[in-house]
């Protein structure tokens, strides 16, 4: 039986010792936090956190819990989310965007996207937001019929064995939402 064997090398290496001073960036990021806990964001730097800030900051909204609606306004109104990266992760600027729905899209996750006030689509380019839509529900009536006809479909391939027939993670480009959604930030020069 072979196991590991530490090279002697790594042994004789000094441990690994801070050299820079990181108390700018955490006073940063701590007033990032403080902001952002007023509108229920608990971590500011995890899962788009800092993205939905500069969302709920900008329409005075406040996030919801993880499951459901991503956001509320003071007159108890629902509003569904995206964010979409201009910027890979790799570093490489996108030739073409897309917003992203759900992992497991059901007919359920449909109804939901039906009942809310307004979708919220923002398009950041890393750290700054690039554009900002809304799109109501009824104008994105052709994608939910479009998602229903594809569940339709694989509702009838799978009518045995009860599991739950989903489509993964249908998308919107960005085209679709700018043609029929309302551009509300930046606002266009008066």
């Amino acid at each position: 039986m072979t196991g590991y064997v530490e090279p002697k090398d790594l042994k004789q290496q000094a441990p690994l010792a801070p050299t820079g001073d990181i108390s700018p960036l955490v006073e940063l990021g701590k007033l990032l936090q403080k902001e952002a806990s007023v509108h229920n964001i608990h971590n500011v730097f995890d899962d788009g956190g800092y993205k939905e800030l500069l969302l709920m900051s900008l329409f005075n909204l406040k996030k919801l819990n993880r499951t459901g609606d991503d956001a509320v306004d003071e007159q108890n109104r629902q509003y569904e989310i995206k964010t979409v990266a201009r910027i890979s992760s790799s570093g490489k600027r996108k030739k073409s965007l897309s917003v992203t729905t759900e992992h497991t899209l059901t007919r359920k996750n449909i109804e939901r996207y039906r009942a809310v006030h307004l979708w919220i689509v923002a398009v950041f380019d890393q750290a700054e937001p690039e554009a900002i839509y809304e799109i109501t529900p009824l104008s994105l009536e052709p994608k939910f019929q479009e998602w229903e006809a594809k569940l339709a479909t694989q509702e009838q391939r799978h009518t045995e064995g009860g599991a739950t027939v989903h489509l993964n993670n249908p998308k919107i480009s960005l085209k679709f939402i700018a043609e029929h959604g309302t551009k509300v930030w930046p606002s266009a020069p008066s």
